[in-house]
């Protein structure tokens, strides 16, 4: 059998702030919406009224204000960002992120990725909903999952966990920890999904899907974030599993490397190992993300499998072709699929990467 791993970067739409190629000004804008959504916790906006009204007009494009109830009127800024109230207590809602609708044609590159590694079990990161999951099997992928799961996670943005399996594989039971909590608070960014899955012979294959913290600006803290992450997977597999007994996998983009601090809790993880090593898979050849502004080749995307399964390990591999600027990164060793011409045509800009077990 076959299980693999996938960031899709949405399914159907995407908020705009995050839809865009430079990485870089992304961040800024977000850190600039997350100003502007603190600032209007504000019981009185007076002293903050200016700041208010200059960050609401550097992001208003990428957001809406969705306003529950208020005793002050149905708009809290006019055309111009101009505040219309005077604080908090005057209305209850919620600053949202405004969402673009991908193209059909970039829809479907991404499900020719998946079709192309033709999983039996597909691990998916960054999904909107449970409805878009089950919209995109039926009208992209034919209905090849005949059992799904996606739980809401911690994202506000609303980019989720998946997971997706053939009908010989189905899906038992489900775990989430979303509510998961450390000294420090909630411990996932999404969550960490345990999937139980049934095998022949009534045995039993569980599937732990992640998407840990992404690098941001706040070096510090978004490295701390991921390190409480990957300590309470680590947590996770020693207390609910046993590794040489259990059939296990972890999968997921964990936006590190594979040597980096942050993720070492995980990595470490007695009984827990990485398949590109198993099949001797060349280091150098493992990335499966390319950050532009800095021109790194960056492997963030991973399958570990537990000791009990090391030796069912027949191959693995990544499905690059979803990529958009492949032949240029490569210097033409490999080439996207045909008619991926731009990076907004792109399947993800994540590779898929693929397991095959012979169990």
């Amino acid at each position: 059998m076959r299980v693999a791993s996938y960031n899709v970067e949405n399914l159907f739409s995407r908020p705009a702030v995050l839809n865009m190629k430079d990485n870089d000004h992304a961040a800024e804008i977000l850190a600039r919406i997350a100003e502007l959504t603190e600032l209007l916790k504000l019981k009185s906006y007076a002293s903050k009224k200016k700041r208010i009204e200059k960050l609401h007009k550097e992001v208003k494009e990428y957001i809406s204000i969705n306003i529950r109830s208020s005793n002050a009127g149905r708009y809290l800024f006019s055309a111009e960002s101009k505040l219309l109230m005077d604080g908090r207590t005057e209305w209850d809602g919620f600053v949202d992120l405004r969402r673009e609708r991908f193209s059909e044609e970039q829809i479907k590159f991404t499900g020719k990725v998946i079709k192309e590694v033709d999983a039996d079990v597909q691990c998916l990161v960054e999904v909107e909903s449970a409805d878009t999951l089950k919209r995109f099997n039926t009208d992209i992928l034919a209905a090849r999952f005949s059992d799904r799961i996606v739980i809401d996670g911690n994202d506000p943005r609303g980019i989720d966990i998946a997971l997706g399996t053939v009908k010989a594989t189905p899906i038992l039971s489900a775990r989430t920890n979303i509510f998961a909590r450390d000294k420090d608070g909630l411990i996932f960014s999404r969550d960490c999904l345990e999937v139980e899955l049934g095998l022949k012979k009534n045995r039993r294959l569980h599937v732990l899907v992640n998407h840990f913290k992404a690098k941001d600006r706040n070096k510090a803290q978004s490295d701390s974030k991921r390190k409480r992450q990957a300590a309470e997977v680590s947590r996770i597999l020693k207390t609910r599993y046993d590794l040489k007994k259990d059939l296990v996998i972890v999968a997921g983009d964990l936006n590190d490397e594979p040597d980096s601090k942050p993720i070492a809790p995980l990595i470490k993880t007695p009984g827990l190992h990485n398949v590109f090593d198993l099949v001797d898979h060349p280091l150098d050849d493992r990335w499966t993300y390319y950050y532009g502004a800095d021109r790194q080749y960056n492997t963030i995307d991973y399958l570990f499998v537990s000791e009990a399964l090391r030796e069912h390990v027949t191959a693995a591999g990544l499905e690059r072709r979803g990529m958009w600027n492949l032949e240029q990164l490569t210097d033409g060793k490999e080439k996207p699929f045909k008619g991926i011409d731009s990076w907004k045509l792109a399947g993800s800009d994540h590779a898929a990467i693929w397991v095959d077990l012979d169990i």
